[in-house]
């Protein structure tokens, strides 16, 4: 099983970096500021890439992070603002492809520590993953593939790491936060432009959060 030694926030300038550009990343989706966005976004993924290799996350999960780089270029375009749900939700789903890679490394790098899915956790998930694509289904068919197939397999690396180490258990948590208000701004927030862009940071701030603490919680080092 993984290391759970504790870090401070801060604790190396590219964890100082990534946490950085996190935050501007959230910021900019609030205001919004597709400028700052296309600029800062980019860098997310590499940050945190690097600072998983100087702390020996598994290669899975560090080459994972090429499927989250991926996912954060498809959602900074123009279509993910755009008025219509269906181009958003075509979107969505576009990138939901890629940040499937990322999830599915995640579990091979759960799997190999000796994560195992656990039956109260497991079924503890199941009632959000449902209620998710219920939703979908019904308020944005569109959107159903991203909800129900990325969905599912965020729940998993969600239960893997619930059985892992405490940051990925709270990370893996948070990528749910995360993508619950995706799906909110989807299907209730479509008019209410100024409610739309400010869940949009939090969408950025709970992804950032999440990626660090599922990495945090895979590293054998300080």
């Amino acid at each position: 099983m993984f290391g759970s030694a504790k870090l401070s926030p801060f604790a190396h300038p590219l964890r100082t970096a990534y946490l950085t550009a996190g935050a501007a990343s959230a910021v900019a989706a609030a205001i919004p500021s597709d400028r700052v966005t296309k600029v800062v976004k980019p860098t997310l993924m590499p940050l945190l890439a690097a600072d998983a290799i100087r702390r020996r996350a598994p290669l899975s999960a560090t080459l994972g992070l090429l499927g989250g780089l991926a996912g954060d270029v498809i959602l900074m375009g123009k279509d993910s603002r755009s008025p219509s749900p269906q181009t958003r939700a075509a979107n969505l789903n576009k990138g939901a492809a890629a940040f499937t890679l990322n999830q599915v490394a995640y579990h091979v790098a759960l799997a190999k520590a000796g994560a195992r899915i656990r039956k109260l956790p497991a079924l503890a998930r199941l009632p959000i993953w449902v209620g998710g694509a219920g939703i979908a289904a019904a308020l944005l068919p569109k959107g159903l593939p991203a909800a129900a197939g990325y969905g599912a397999a965020l729940a998993l690396t969600s239960t893997l790491a619930h059985d892992a180490t405490p940051p990925a258990a709270l990370g893996g948590n948070l990528f749910i936060l995360s993508d619950g208000l995706i799906l909110q701004r989807l299907t209730l927030l479509k008019k209410f432009p100024r409610l739309d862009a400010l869940t949009d940071g939090a969408v950025m701030a709970t992804y950032v959060l999440a990626q660090l603490f599922l990495v945090d919680g895979m590293c054998k080092k300080v």
